[in-house]
C-alpha cells in the first residue's frame, strides 16, 4: 500500500531479510478493494482518535464506527493504529479498548497483520541496529503485539511468528540487539494472561532459549538487562530456567541440511551409476603412458570393482573419540559421514590402485629388460 508503518522515512530503507521467522497472514477478504477515505473523512477519524480518552471512549467509538468502512481497514490499521502504537506506548491500553469497542473482527485481523508487517520491516532494516529511535519503535510494537494477543489470551501462531527461530536468526546474524528486546517486550504481556503465564510450556520453551543466550552468548549489559526485566515481570529467576542447547547446534543443523541436499542429488553406496568418471579422467594419461612403456597399459578400475561392504566395515570398525558426543546428539550426521566416506573410497581408491598396478608392472618390466639385455636365451627372459 506504500504507507509507512513508523515515521515518514522508512519506505526507502534498505532491508537485509535476515529474519524470515515473521510471516504476516494474507489480507482478509473485505469484499471490496482497499483504499483510503476522502480527506474530510480522514480528518474526522484522526480528530476522533486524537481526542480519545477513557471517559469518552463510547462516544468516539461511535463516531469512528459510522465512517469506518471495510475498504478503509488497511489504511486505518497502518496509519492510525500501528503508527500510533509504535510511538505512543502509554496509550496502548486505551487503543486496545478502542479496537475491542469497535468490535470488527476483520479490522482486528488487519491490525494484527499490519503490526507484523511493520515489525518485519524494522527487524530487517539495515538501520535499526544503529538507531535507538527505530529500536524504541520495535520494542513498542512488540508490546503492542503481545497486548493484542497474549494479554487477551489469544495465541501468536507459529506460522506468523516463530520466536525461537527469530532468536536463532538474531544470534547467527549478530543482530541480537534488535531480536532480544523485541521478544522480551512481546513476552512481558504474558504476565497479564491467564493462559500464557508461567509455567505455560510454549512460554517456557522460549524462555529456555533466552536463558541459553543469557548464559553463553556473552551479551551486552543492555540485553542481559532486558532478559532480567522480563523474568521479573513473569516472576521468574533466570538462573532457575533450564537453558536449551538449540543455539550451539545451529551451524551443525545447517551443515546437515546442506549435506542432505547434496546427497539427495548423488548416487551413493553400491550405486549402479557411472562411477568411471575419475578413472575415465585419467584415460588419456594412461594411453600416453602405455605408449611410452610399450606393452604396459594403465588398468581401468571403477567403484563397482570394490566388492567389500564399505558401510558395514565402517560401522563395525570405525571409532570416533573426539566426535562421539556430536554423533550421539546428531545420529543423522554419523550416517552422512559414513555415506560420504564410502563415496570417497569408491571414487578415489580405484584411481590410486590402477596407478599403483601400472607403476609396479612398468618397473618390473624395465628392471628385467635392463638385467637381461645381453641374455641370448629368450626363455630365461620370459621366466624372469
Amino acid at each position: 500500500s506504500g504507507l509507512g508503518p513508523y515515521g515518514a522515512g522508512d519506505s526507502g530503507t534498505a532491508t537485509s531479510h535476515v529474519f524470515q521467522s515473521i510471516r504476516p497472514s494474507p489480507l482478509p477478504d473485505l469484499g471490496e478493494p482497499c483504499t483510503e477515505p476522502s480527506e474530510d473523512a480522514k480528518d474526522k477519524i484522526q480528530f476522533a482518535v486524537n481526542n480519545l480518552a477513557r471517559n469518552n471512549l463510547s462516544e468516539k467509538t461511535g463516531e469512528v464506527d459510522k465512517m469506518l468502512q471495510p475498504k478503509y481497514f488497511i489504511w486505518f490499521s497502518q496509519d492510525i493504529m500501528v503508527k500510533r502504537a509504535s510511538q505512543e506506548p502509554n496509550y496502548h491500553a486505551l487503543y486496545l479498548q478502542f479496537v475491542e469497542a469497535l468490535n470488527r473482527p476483520d479490522l482486528t485481523r488487519c491490525i494484527l497483520r499490519e503490526t507484523l508487517v511493520s515489525i518485519s520491516r524494522l527487524l530487517n532494516a539495515e538501520t535499526t541496529p544503529g538507531s535507538s529511535r527505530d529500536q524504541g519503535y520495535l520494542k513498542n510494537l512488540g508490546a503492542w503485539l503481545g497486548g493484542i494477543t497474549l494479554a487477551r489470551n489469544l495465541p501468536i501462531l507459529r506460522e506468523n511468528v516463530s520466536f525461537k527461530d527469530l532468536l536463532c536468526e538474531g544470534y547467527n546474524s549478530n543482530r541480537l540487539i534488535v531480536a532480544i528486546p523485541f521478544v522480551c517486550k512481546v513476552l512481558e504481556q504474558a504476565a497479564r494472561s491467564t493462559i500464557f503465564h508461567p509455567p505455560n510450556p510454549w512460554l517456557m520453551s522460549i524462555m529456555g532459549v533466552l536463558a541459553e543466550l543469557y548464559d553463553t552468548a556473552n551479551l551486552k549489559l543492555k540485553l542481559t538487562f532486558e532478559i532480567e526485566v522480563l523474568c521479573k515481570a513473569l516472576t521468574l529467576d533466570v538462573k532457575d530456567i533450564q537453558p536449551t542447547a538449540i543455539l550451539g547446534s545451529q551451524p551443525m543443523r545447517g551443515a546437515v541440511d546442506a549435506l542432505t541436499a547434496d546427497l539427495a542429488k548423488a548416487a551413493i553406496g553400491g550405486d549402479t551409476g557411472d562411477t568411471r568418471g575419475p578413472a575415465g579422467a585419467g584415460a588419456p594419461a594412461a594411453d600416453a603412458a602405455g605408449t611410452l612403456a610399450g606393452a604396459v597399459q594403465m588398468p581401468v578400475i571403477n567403484g563397482a570393482d570394490i566388492s567389500v561392504d564399505i558401510l558395514g566395515v565402517l560401522s563395525q570398525h570405525a571409532s570416533f573419540h573426539t566426535a562421539e558426543s556430536l554423533f550421539a546428539q546428531q545420529p543423522t550426521m554419523k550416517k552422512i559421514f559414513y555415506m560420504l566416506t564410502e563415496r570417497m573410497i569408491r571414487e578415489i581408491i580405484p584411481i590410486h590402485v590402477a596407478r599403483s598396478i601400472y607403476v609396479a608392472v612398468s618397473c618390473t618390466r624395465d628392471t628385467i629388460q635392463k638385467d637381461f639385455c645381453g641374455e641370448p636365451n629368450e626363455e630365461n627372459v620370459h621366466r624372469a
